[in-house]
């Protein structure tokens, strides 16, 4: 199984290829220490806001939009790990940047997590390594 993203733009955003989507999930996944060579696909979905304000309501409760989602399926050594959601509209209001949002959102595929406080955990410090590392712009 060789790893690969697939990217989804219902969002018409027209900005990331599935190559360096998977270049950003493969750093992110590598520098949590998970093998890529075993691992399934990843899809990246980029989506209007209402359609992630939906999943945000129906899978957490939080009845408002959000910049990203991360949903496992199989795991990390399934057919396929996982999909992230990104609403790239939501960038104008928090500043962040869509590849960090897919590096965000591939950390949380990879197991990690970061409670309420996102600054000074650990996937707060792997996040801004692989940002820096892959040449990502960071919010």
């Amino acid at each position: 199984m060789s790893f690969s993203v697939a990217v989804l733009d219902e969002a018409g955003y027209d900005g990331l290829a599935p190559e360096r989507a998977t270049r950003l999930c493969t750093t992110a996944f590598r520098a949590h220490g998970l093998n890529v060579d075993d691992m399934g696909e990843v899809s990246v979905a980029l989506v209007p806001l209402g359609v992630i304000h939906e999943l945000n309501l129906q899978y957490r409760n939080v009845d408002s939009p959000t910049d990203v989602l991360s949903f496992e399926i199989d795991g990390p050594f399934g057919e396929m790990v996982g999909e992230i959601v990104v609403a790239p509209e939501y960038v104008r209001y928090d500043r962040t940047g869509v590849e960090e949002l897919v590096v965000h959102g591939a950390l949380h595929l990879a197991g990690m997590d970061h409670g309420d406080e996102f600054e000074g955990t650990e996937m707060a410090a792997i996040q801004r390594a692989v940002l820096k590392e892959t040449g990502a712009r960071e919010g």
